[in-house]
């Protein structure tokens, strides 16, 4: 910076002549008073930032649950839970889903939504309770059963199951207490 820019800085500063003084009502706050003349007394009053209120924590996932979920398009149930010491590894990238499992806490509020990956099943109308289809080596059956991977929270209360109806109106499908997948994970073979 050049010496000419420096002095007409200086200059301008002491021509608006800037006077700082403490807020008397919050202490916390710095007030700039340009009304007083130039060369008034200045006093800065500083105290100590103001903490913010705590953010309310959310709850850690201790590892994560592998769910057997089995049913049809009408209905999904938990047959077997079993707990691993593994941080949940999360949704795929790019995944979605009109099928999911939403975990809640004891106050309704949700802790996770996951997204269920149902194209190998025969997932419409028509299909429940008919025969399997082959194609080649592929068999695909209206009867699902599924692995689900969702975090292990310990204050779930509730893990339900939906999907979306043909006018987008979720349609439930089972709702499964946080105790009793807790309880199918710690009674594992």
């Amino acid at each position: 910076m050049q010496l000419s820019h420096l002095l007409g800085s200086a200059v301008l500063i002491a021509a608006v002549g800037f006077s700082v003084r403490g807020d008397a009502d919050n202490n916390n706050r710095l007030v700039i008073d340009s009304t007083q003349p130039l060369g008034g007394s200045s006093t800065v009053q500083v105290s100590p930032p103001a903490t913010a209120p705590a953010a309310p924590v959310a709850p850690v996932a201790s590892g994560h649950f592998v769910l057997v979920v089995e049913g049809d398009r009408n209905g999904l149930a938990v047959t077997f839970a079993r707990q691993k010491a593994a941080r949940w590894a999360g949704v795929q990238k790019g995944f979605n889903s009109n099928w999911r499992v939403l975990i809640r806490d004891g106050n309704g509020a949700e802790l996770v939504d996951v997204p269920i990956d149902v194209r190998p099943f025969a997932t419409d109308a028509q299909s429940v309770g008919r025969a399997p289809r082959v194609n080649g080596c592929y068999v695909v059956e209206s009867k699902i059963g599924l692995l689900l991977n969702v975090p292990a929270y310990a204050v779930a209360q509730t893990y339900e199951f939906t999907r979306a109806g043909t006018d987008g109106i979720k349609v439930p499908l089972g709702t499964m207490s946080g105790n009793a997948v807790r309880e199918l994970a710690g009674g594992g073979r």
